[in-house]
Parts: structure tokens; sequence; C-alpha cells
């Protein structure tokens, strides 16, 4: 092969910064929030673990975990203006990830401590707000043409480094959670954080970045109606998150009422979601080399708004067998693990189909001086969907419209308007379509 072609194939210098950073900022955001749910019931919520409160305790925890989720996504706002407008992205990530790691390191100190430890929780948003969304918009920026193949390439890759960070903290914090200690188990996460930050800040002299454009040449609204079309797509990501983001707290509750010895181990309830990301790094090679390449050759064009829609079908499937499960459960049936990774299976096909292509589509349909926006408000869709669990948990346990959404009713009920969600989506998407679109996927 001539250098020419070596060159061609190769991906950008800063590419091996960039992935390794979102590695080790992954395994610290997924590594507390592993065990996050099952720690504010233990330590704040029942620590006496009085039966007759545990339902009630269950749902408070959920409801705290989905409204941290939701802030931390949120946050992104925060985090793609001050790049887009403010700082750029390079000193956004370096300020906003010291922040990260002084909330990792509240969460270890004042782990007895309620409010500290929310406030502990509400920097970590921010950190992980600053972090998010610039370090995505990065992997695209490296690259000199936007329709360049390398993207898509680099964002499974990137995606890829993304499952192992979430492989690794599934499996061990909530180890030393249980072996050591919640301090110990708060305080890795926060290591990994600061090694993310230095593994950041050693690449600087390889990365392209764009100066943040504080002209006020175009009007915001302007700007708005540029992207009004991939905002109309990503306003159908909130109830997919709605549903997704269960896995590491209502599914988390439902592993522990199964059998968990599997395969000859005795796992731990928060390992169960280390199957997702196992099966990630099985997945994304899988999908690039295998399915998408087969349905391309049966005819079936595979496009971003049709992957997309594919990804939100599964999940009801997802939630549907975890219904099924959770019937078993409530009936008295002892129930193995193993039936749970089924709805984990079905779940990262979705996620492979909706999230990697979230990521590239967010990038590539954004103006350039809006790259960090629009990337904010894709994942700041995660906001939208967990503030909805938040919600619905929140009426659960205290009595509201949906306390009799428990046990199987529940996760059908979230596959019922996840349903409707669906056909709307392709409603969406023919609309698009007809209108002579800058989008030219068709569905």
């Amino acid at each position: 092969m001539n250098n020419e072609a070596s060159t061609k194939l190769a991906y950008p210098k800063a590419a091996p910064y960039i992935v390794v950073t979102e590695l080790a900022e992954r395994f610290s955001f997924y590594g507390m929030k592993a065990i996050l749910t099952t720690f504010l019931v233990s330590q704040f919520f029942n620590p006496e673990n009085i039966q007759a409160l545990q339902a009630g305790a269950d749902a408070h925890a959920n409801e705290v975990t989905h409204l941290f989720i939701a802030i931390a996504y949120l946050c992104s706002i925060i985090g793609g203006y001050l790049a887009d407008k403010v700082l750029g992205r390079y000193k956004t990530i370096v300020l906003l990830s010291i922040v990260y790691c002084i909330g990792h390191l509240f969460l270890a100190v004042f782990d007895t401590n309620y409010n500290l430890f929310l406030i502990g929780l509400m920097l970590v948003c921010l950190g992980a707000g600053g972090v998010k969304p610039n370090v995505s918009a990065m992997v695209g920026e490296q690259f000199d043409d936007p329709e360049d193949k390398r993207i898509s390439k680099l964002y499974s890759l990137f995606y890829f480094g993304i499952n192992l960070g979430a492989l690794f903290s599934s499996l061990i914090i909530p180890v030393l959670k249980e072996k050591v200690s919640s301090q110990v188990a708060f305080g890795v996460p926060g290591l990994l954080m600061l090694l993310a930050l230095i593994v950041f800040v050693s690449g600087a002299k390889k990365y392209k970045i764009s100066e943040p454009d504080k002209s006020e040449r175009v009007p915001v609204l302007q700007q708005l109606k540029l992207i009004w079309r991939v905002t109309l797509v990503f306003f159908f990501f909130v109830l997919y998150w709605a549903l997704y983001d269960q896995n590491g707290s209502e599914w988390v509750l439902q592993a522990k009422q199964m059998d968990l010895h599997f395969m000859g181990i005795d796992w731990l309830p928060e390992q169960i979601q280390s199957a997702n990301a196992v099966m990630i790094l099985a997945f994304i090679p899988l999908f690039s080399v295998v399915v998408y390449p087969a349905l391309e050759y049966t005819g079936v064009r595979v496009t971003a708004l049709r992957k997309i829609g594919w990804g939100f079908i599964l999940v009801i499937f997802a939630f549907v067998l975890t219904a099924w499960i959770q019937q078993q459960l409530d009936a008295g049936v002892r129930v193995n693990i193993g039936w749970q990774l089924f709805s984990y299976a079905v779940l990262t096909a979705s996620e492979i189909m909706v999230s990697i292509t979230g990521l590239e589509y967010a990038f590539t349909e954004a103006p350039k001086s809006l790259k960090s926006t629009v990337m904010a408000i894709f994942f700041s869709t995660m906001f939208f969907g967990n503030m909805l669990v938040a919600f619905i948990n929140n009426s659960i346990h205290s009595g509201g419209f949906f306390s009799h959404y428990t046990g199987a009713t529940y996760y059908l009920m979230f596959a019922g308007i996840m349903l409707v969600n669906v056909l709307l989506y392709y409603v969406a998407v023919w609309y698009l379509n007809s209108t002579k679109p800058v989008i030219s996927d068709a569905v």
C-alpha cells in the first residue's frame, strides 16, 4: 500500500486521546451510576431494610437516579453554549472536568450526609454536561471533510470506548461497594475522571478545534431555522431514553428479586448492567460488518432515519419481555437472571441503531458554528426522558395517579407509550422527506 493510501485510511492523530478520554470519563460516570440506586435505598431511604417501606424506597431511589441523569444531560446545554460561544471546546472540557472531579470527591467523602451527597451529584452533573457534548463533537471535528466515511467508523470506535469503560466500571465498582466500602466505590470513579482529564490535556497539540463564534451576524431565530429539522427528529428520542435508562435503575431493582446464580457465578444485581456493555462491544462490529451490509445486499437501504426507527421498535420488545419477567416474579416464580439477559440483548441492539446513529447524525446535520449546541440538544433529550421517569416514580411513591402502575403493568405502560411515539416518528419522517429536505434519508 502506498503512503497516500495509508494516510487516507489512517485516523487523525487526536483520535486515541479522544477515545481514551471518553473511556475513562464514562468509567467514572457509569461506575458511580451503577451503584447509585441501590446505595440510596440502603444508605438513606430504607437503611433498616423494612419490607413495608421497600416499594416506596425503591421508587424514591429511582426518582433521584433519573433526576440525576436528567440534570446531567440538561447541563449539556450549558457545556454546548460555553464551547460554541464563549470558551471554545478545549477550555470548556478542561474547566468542567475539574468541577467533575470535585463532584466525585464529594460523593466519596460525604457518603453519609444526604445534602452534601446531593451537592456532589449536582457537581458531577455540571461536569458531565461540559465534557459529554464537547468530546462527542470533537470526534467529527478532527476531519477536514464532513462527508468523510471515516467519521462514522470513528464514532463507532468512540462508542466502543464508552462501553469498554462502562463494562469495567459496572463489574468492578459494585464489588468495591460490597466488599470494601461505599467511599472507595465512589472514590475510584473520581480517580478515573482525573485520569480522563490528564489524558485529554496531554493530547492538546493534536486536536483540531474551532474557536467560539462570538459574532452576532446570525440572529438566534435564524440559527433555530437551520436546525429545526434535526431538532424535530430528536424530539422522538425523549421517550426512547425514558425506557432505555431504566436498565440502570428499575432493571437493577428487578434483578434483586431474581436468582442471581448464573454460569456458575453469584452475581451482584448492579453487575448485570455489564451485559449491556459486553453486548455493545460485540454488536458494534457485528452490525457494521454483517447486519447493515447484509440488509443493503438484500436491497434494504440502511439510512440514519431508518436505523433510528428500527431501534425505537426494538426497545418496545425489550420492555414487553421485561414485563413478562416481572409477571413471573410477582406470581412467586423464582426466575433466573439469564432471562433478563434476553432483554439486554434486545435493548443493546436498539442502542446500536439509535444512540450511535444519533451521535453521528447530530454532528453531520449541524451547522459548523453550532456543532456543540446541536450535540447538546441531542443529549438534552435524555434530560426530558429521565424527567418523565422521575415524575412517574414520584407519583408512584407518593400515591399519585401512577401509583397503580406497579409490577408488570409498569413496564407495559412504557411499552405502550413508546408504541405511540414510534407511530408519530414515522409520520414526522414522512413529512420531512416530503418537504424538499436538507435531510436526504428516505424512511
